[in-house]
């Protein structure tokens, strides 16, 4: 007699869980703990390598965004395409239609001949926090190579990708105005400064596109911004990277760019090697520094030293979770205070890749 076999699946909520002890209240309260993990369980569990979490560190209200990482070699870029013969999105996702769309897009992402094959690297998928739970319609991010081309060249393979990205999720062409804008701000920038991360803010319901840029060398952001006609206040940004940038080894800039360039400025700051407060000294200066300038809640400090860890946890094989602060920001709108945002998240390590997703037990 042929036994019955029993299927027991893991989702990506067991990768949360495994960290979530480790989450500070004042930065997650138990309602958004818990709106993350139905989150996550929507999610195969080899859907991404990293995840991790935005908090506003000067912000009472313990919320944090959360966003998946995907590479293009693991499993997770199959998952969210539909090619992954043991897993697949949950049928809240699948029927979702601009989950359809994305789905789509990972498809044609790991297709070798494919333009977004050739030029993308990663992706981010940042979902917003609501009320007591998380929209399902991410932010998409995105890495894009050619930083090695001429301006001119980088800007044609990059709207390429933009048009390809929006026929597929959109069915239209980038729009030629906000494109022309673009344009203007990739030529502008010097030889040596790079363009690290594009985004579409898609739940926020805007048509600007996020910029990350790094390489800028001493003040030559300031320039930059200058030529481009930011409308800001220059003397902030250049008095705000005087007062926190510098504190830090590596920094990267954040503009949105629409039909115009909004005055909106963000300013990344890291320390090297993923430097943590548990073994660096430097975190604590930065740290009663941020608290002295009302940009960090005590509490919330705490919370972001303790998430530092390493832990193992067995499933069918043991997997291996490197957690802790990856870097702050320094955000600038006008006419409001400076804000400070941490972000932090953990590094998902298994053993062997796709062995994890499911097994079969004879009874």
């Amino acid at each position: 007699m042929v036994k019955p076999l029993i299927i027991m699946k893991y989702t990506f909520r067991d990768h949360f869980s495994a960290i979530a002890p480790g989450l500070s209240t004042a930065l997650l309260a138990p309602v958004h703990a818990q709106a993350i993990g139905d989150l996550c369980s929507l999610f195969p569990f080899d859907a991404a390598s990293d995840f991790g979490f935005e908090s506003r560190l000067g912000n009472p209200e313990a919320t944090c965004d959360f966003f998946l990482q995907i590479r293009k070699e693991r499993a997770g870029s199959g998952i969210i395409a539909g090619k992954s013969e043991v897993a697949r999105l949950s049928p809240v996702l699948l029927n979702n239609p601009f989950w359809q769309g994305i789905s789509k897009l990972f498809e044609a992402w790991i297709e070798p001949s494919s333009i977004l094959n050739k030029r993308l690297e990663l992706f981010w998928l940042e979902f917003d926090c609501l009320e007591s739970s998380f929209n399902p319609i991410p932010n998409i991010f995105f890495k894009i190579n050619g930083n090695t081309e001429s301006r001119k060249a980088q800007w044609g393979s990059m709207l390429e990708v933009l048009n390809e990205i929006y026929g597929i999720l959109f069915r239209i062409k980038f729009p030629a105005g906000l494109g022309e804008n673009l344009k203007r701000c990739t030529e502008a920038l010097p030889q040596y400064a790079n363009i690290y991360q594009v985004g579409f803010m898609i739940p926020r319901k805007t048509e600007a596109v996020r910029l990350i840029l790094n390489g800028f060398r001493d003040d030559s952001i300031i320039e930059y911004l200058k030529n481009i006609r930011w409308p800001g206040e220059i003397d902030a940004i250049h008095k705000m990277i005087e007062r926190y940038a510098v504190k830090f080894d590596h920094t990267a800039f954040n503009l949105h760019i629409g039909e115009m360039v909004l005055p909106f400025f963000g300013t990344e700051m890291y320390l090297s090697d993923m430097s943590q407060p548990i073994w660096d000294p430097r975190w604590r200066e930065i740290l009663d520094f941020l608290e002295a300038e009302n940009l960090l809640l005590r509490g919330k400090r705490e919370g972001l030293g303790s998430y530092s860890s390493k832990k193992k946890v067995s499933y069918l094989l043991p997997v291996n979770y490197i957690s802790g602060i990856n870097h702050l920001k320094i955000a600038y709108k006008p006419g409001m205070p400076l804000e400070c945002k941490g972000y932090f998240g953990t590094m998902i390590n298994p053993q062997k890749e796709a062995a994890i997703q499911h097994t079969v037990n004879e009874t």
